[in-house]
């Protein structure tokens, strides 16, 4: 073949790889069959080259939505970012009903069912997993399963052994009340039996963790008719989430594993959670603390959540 038709060939070549592997960027709603039902997932990132992470809300039953769109512009240059509403939340609640009764099995199938949906889209073997509160007690249990999934699995304010942990906290609430001869308080923490018995026990323990943690509007952050709303569909699922002890069930993770919490969070007790890291055995483990926060991390401290995570990609892609 002449060189100068060898030449051309060779540019064409070139043209076409870097036409298949260039970036592209990607904003997605996504109604996918997830466990029998229609789920929404949000899918953003300005490069489709990038790996996946997915975020996992708290609750249960409180999509991310209203705080997670400075967090997703945030990170979205580095990531594919993937928000699910979970059953009976979100936009999935508005688009269907669970046809059954929700039970902790069931949370777990759908997890997995999400996570093998974005690793066959984007056609990829891995993604970074981060489990946010209750999002955590779904987080921790994959990364157990499947490991092998996951570049790196990121706990923040995460339930580790939620019975332990109202607890602790119950305990130094009503300490508080104690010294402060605070009668209302003293009045409705002696009515909190653990675990609890009905949802009126769970928003006065809520309530009094609020106060106790700095909020003073407590009625507007906890009102009694939300959280009684959301008894009936979540009440039994989360008293059965919260027997799960991770320090006894889950002793060593097989992937890296990045904790963020605060000093200051009461909902997530951190002197538990403090106790599990330093025991979890792992191939790469870091605590991140947040200083301002209390539970809310992602939406009280949403910069420096962004920036943490920015940091843990580069640490795990380098």
């Amino acid at each position: 073949m002449p060189l100068k038709k060898t030449l051309i060939l060779l540019l064409l070549l070139a043209t076409f790889k870097n036409q298949s592997i260039a970036q592209s960027p990607i904003k997605l709603k996504e109604a996918p069959i997830i466990n029998g039902i229609k789920q929404h997932i949000d899918i953003d990132s300005k490069n489709d080259q990038k790996p996946i992470l997915l975020f996992l809300h708290g609750g249960p039953g409180f999509s991310s939505r209203p705080y997670f769109s400075s967090i997703r512009k945030g990170i979205q240059d580095e990531f594919i970012v993937a928000q699910w509403d979970q059953r009976e939340t979100g936009i999935t609640k508005v688009w269907n009903d669970s046809p059954e009764l929700i039970t902790t099995e069931q949370m777990h199938k759908d997890t997995e069912e999400v996570i093998d949906y974005l690793l066959k889209k984007f056609n990829r073997e891995k993604l970074i997993l981060v489990g946010f509160a209750w999002g955590n007690y779904l987080g921790m249990t994959y990364a157990s399963k499947y490991p092998e999934k996951l570049i790196a699995y990121v706990n923040v304010s995460g339930m580790i052994h939620n019975n332990e942990s109202e607890e602790l906290t119950l305990n130094l609430i009503r300490e508080k009340a104690e010294k402060e001869g605070n009668k209302e308080a003293l009045k409705e923490i002696e009515q909190i039996r653990l675990p609890f018995e009905n949802w009126r026990q769970l928003n006065y323990q809520r309530k009094w963790t609020a106060y106790y943690s700095g909020f003073k509007n407590v009625d507007s952050t906890y009102p009694p008719k939300l959280i009684e709303d959301w008894s009936k569909t979540w009440f039994n699922v989360f008293l059965s989430a919260s027997k799960e002890n991770f320090k006894e069930t889950i002793p060593t993770l097989n992937c890296p594993v990045f904790f963020m919490s605060s000093r200051k969070d009461l909902l997530a007790n951190f002197e538990l959670s403090a106790e599990y890291f330093k025991k979890l055995r792992a191939p790469q483990k870091e605590l991140i603390m947040f200083e301002k926060s209390t539970h809310e991390i992602p939406n009280e401290e949403s910069k420096k959540f962004t920036e943490e995570l920015l940091r843990i990609g580069e640490i795990i892609l380098q």
